[in-house]
């Protein structure tokens, strides 16, 4: 299956609380309200947003992706509210080997209600169902227990630690690895 099958048009998921759906510019706002927030920065490769301009920027690269039908995040909006909590994504896909990792985050606002392991199940039928993955796998810094929480309730099985693995913020980080099979999907 190539990526601008499964991605060009960008589809929009639903979940029984969400809405999963491509970035807009109207989007900065709500962004940057939690991506600007250091306790939701400090667990990812990235740098809390200072200004609306790194935010836009973001919102730029998710654009660009859309245009060329490549994989890009989604934005996750409560559906009895149409508030935008998080974003959600596949962060990379090998299709030859028929991998794919995903990656999340959410606005603390929002954080213990079960929406961001809701809205990974998505994408893990996605990536099953329609995109033919084998494998779907997610890594998390080793200090943040809500995330190896979030991965266990999705079924995802603990592979090992990679000691001393990424490097960024200027300290080199233990990455847990996590990962779900096809054959150990129940749909």
């Amino acid at each position: 299956m190539q990526v601008k099958t499964v991605f060009s048009p960008f589809p929009t998921l639903e979940t029984e609380r969400l809405v999963l759906r491509p970035i807009t510019k109207d989007d900065a706002a709500d962004i940057f309200h939690y991506a600007s927030q250091p306790e939701v920065s400090k667990h990812v490769t990235w740098e809390a947003h200072q200004t609306l301009e790194d935010t836009y920027r973001f919102i730029d690269f998710a654009l660009n992706q859309y245009e060329a039908g490549g994989i890009a995040p989604w934005v996750m909006i409560l559906k009895d509210t149409n508030q935008l909590i998080g974003t959600i994504d596949f962060v990379s896909w090998n299709q030859k080997h028929e991998v794919a990792e995903i990656g999340y985050v959410c606005s603390p606002d929002h954080w213990g209600k079960g929406y961001t392991p809701e809205a990974s199940k998505e994408l893990i039928r996605l990536g099953i169902e329609e995109m033919g993955l084998t494998r779907i796998q997610a890594r998390t810094f080793t200090e943040n227990d809500n995330s190896q929480r979030v991965l266990m309730k999705l079924g995802m099985k603990y592979e090992g630690t990679m000691r001393k693995s990424l490097k960024f913020k200027g300290k080199t980080w233990d990455v847990t690895m996590y990962s779900i099979l096809k054959d150990e999907y129940e749909g």
